[in-house]
């Protein structure tokens, strides 16, 4: 039995990874941009949003195919109970964050800029659904990365305290193995 991720699942999860990071960034300072950039960074951070969520949606449905390796028999049951919940909740963050963030952004009266074609506005600028919207995408968020800092520090935890080598199994055929 593979002990692996394969490496789709692997580009899938690294990718989602530098992406989550990426937009929450430009989420956090599009204020702090000149007023020249602020469409650029909004639109960059909407890009990168619509593209986590169609990778989010890819990666869920290559998981139901590609079933991930199981975890190693020296993993406690609490410690599999917090795996299985903390990657769902990612999962499902990583999907309500941009869903929540598309009406957001229409009722703010803004459009999409797509490169090669644009998206105009659909509905008019509407503060009191804009306004709600946007507290909950921002709540959601900081939960995404809070879950996703939680992640990290278990892949420390299994490779500098417990030296399991679990973090092997998302990491490609030849890094070093410090376990």
């Amino acid at each position: 039995m593979n002990e692996r991720y394969d490496g789709i699942a692997m580009l899938l999860h690294w990718s989602i990874a530098v992406l989550i990071a990426v937009t929450f960034l430009l989420g956090l300072t599009v204020d702090d941009f000149p007023k020249a950039y602020e469409d650029a960074v909004v639109n960059t951070h909407v890009l990168v949003g619509l593209a986590i969520l169609v990778l989010t949606l890819v990666r869920i449905g290559w998981r139901i195919v590609h079933r991930p390796p199981p975890l190693p028999q020296t993993i406690t049951p609490l410690s599999r109970v917090a795996s299985k919940v903390g990657h769902g909740l990612m999962y499902l963050l990583m999907l309500v964050v941009p869903v929540i963030g598309i009406p957001t952004l229409l009722y703010r009266g803004r459009g999409i800029d797509f490169g090669l074609f644009a998206m105009p506005p659909l509905v008019q600028r509407t503060p009191e659904i804009f306004r709600p919207l946007t507290e909950l995408h921002e709540i959601a968020s900081y939960a995404l990365v809070l879950l996703a800092l939680g992640h990290i520090a278990a892949a420390f935890y299994h490779q500098a305290i417990a030296h399991d080598g679990l973090i092997q199994r998302m990491m490609p055929k030849g890094s070093r193995k410090t376990a």
